[in-house]
């Protein structure tokens, strides 16, 4: 075996996440679950390059426990290139990948019949893996162990590399637009104070180095707003020697560009002045295929609907998405609903609905834009409304 001992440890694939109802115009798919899919790809595609002696996934490969097809599909055409590589793969369950009930099965069944030399361990019930070729000993604590009333006991085998991977939230960990979610666990110290070499640890998006000895690889894309500061990739392991410290380098990869403009004062503004200098700033950004959102103050509501139906119509050239908000949004502007953009108000809400019905793309763009039509001439007949039984008190 060459020196020293290279792992790849990605993460959070979160493959099948959708959000938007934009599609993809080769697939006629949702646009950001193709952007996931293709985030996956690019890490499989670099990490073959590295030449690396073994690949570690630590959780959250699906974005749902029960994916969709078009996920699981994307994740067995990927990973048979590790395979085809002769590359040895590990990967645990993380939160979202673990169903609630232990006893409603787990998408990994299928898994590893579809692809037999990958190594899964996403039960209730953590394994000691041994890579004799590599003096390798890695201990896989899956999300499920850690949902345990009793802690996991780890005790690393002395004379051998050894490495901890487990999916949950470091305790104290200072986390960046992360909200706590259902099932969400926290890693026990028992666990974190343990002397592995290296310990590959899941569920938080942003590359972080918590403790001495371990290290979040981050996610291969961004999600929700609160992944917006996130440098979406993987991170390359070098093992000298058991027991030395690791040599550990975050890869980045390309992803859709996700940015939040400055705040856009509407005060004494008109709609058309207001929607003029938004579209100013998307020019002088010059990057169409970004994620952007910005922030309308001080702005009567009437006006700033008005403003937002403009840039609805104005702004499709200059940005692939533009998500507008003001601070009467009470779930803006960091709030996301399991890493997807939350809604804020009942566009969003539809918007939604036509997502999770998963319409055919020609269905969908037809029923999408006769329901906002219905959607804006209802809320201008109610702002009218309210506006009138407002002066009237």
């Amino acid at each position: 075996m060459k020196q020293p001992l290279r792992i790849a440890h990605l993460s959070d694939t979160h493959l099948g996440y959708r959000a938007y109802y934009k599609t993809d115009p080769e697939s006629g798919r949702n646009q950001r679950a193709v952007d996931i899919e293709l985030a996956y790809e690019h890490a499989v595609s670099d990490i073959l390059t590295r030449e690396v002696d073994l690949v570690i996934h630590s959780g959250d490969v699906f974005h749902h426990a029960r994916p969709a097809y078009s996920a699981m599909r994307a994740f067995v055409r990927q990973s048979r290139r590790f395979e085809a590589a002769k590359l040895p793969v590990l990967v645990i369950g993380g939160n979202h990948d673990t169903p609630r009930l232990r006893t409603s099965g787990s998408v990994f069944s299928v898994l590893e019949l579809a692809l037999p030399d990958i190594r899964f361990v996403a039960g209730y019930e953590q394994e000691d893996v041994l890579f004799k070729e590599f003096n390798l000993e890695i201990t896989a604590v899956p999300h499920g162990r850690l949902a345990d009333k009793m802690e996991p006991l780890v005790i690393p085998t002395e004379g051998m590399y050894t490495v901890l991977v487990t999916h949950g939230l470091v305790p104290g960990l200072q986390v960046k637009g992360h909200h706590r979610e259902p099932g969400e666990e926290e890693i026990t110290d028992a666990l974190l104070d343990a002397e592995f070499d290296y310990i590959a640890l899941g569920h938080y998006h942003e590359p972080s180095h918590p403790r001495r000895n371990a290290w979040y690889s981050g996610s291969t894309e961004r999600m929700g707003w609160g992944d917006e500061p996130v440098e979406p990739g993987y991170n390359l392991v070098e093992l000298s020697a058991p027991g030395a410290e690791p040599t550990v380098t975050h890869i980045p990869l390309t992803t859709r560009r996700m940015e939040t403009l400055s705040k856009v004062d509407g005060q004494g503004r008109d709609a058309r002045e207001i929607a003029d200098r938004v579209l100013k700033k998307l020019a002088e950004m010059e990057s169409p295929e970004a994620l952007v959102r910005v922030q309308i103050v001080d702005t009567p509501r009437p006006i700033r609907r008005e403003a937002e139906s403009i840039l609805r119509r104005e702004a499709g050239d200059l940005v692939w998405w533009l998500h507008t908000y003001s601070p009467a949004d009470i779930l803006a502007p960091f709030s996301e609903r399991q890493g997807e953009t939350a809604p804020t108000d009942i566009r969003s809400l539809f918007e939604e609905f036509i997502i999770e019905r998963a319409y055919e793309p020609e269905f969908a763009t037809t029923f999408g834009e006769r329901g906002r039509r219905a959607l804006d001439q209802a809320m201008r007949e109610g702002d009218t409304a309210g506006s009138t039984e407002d002066t009237a008190a």
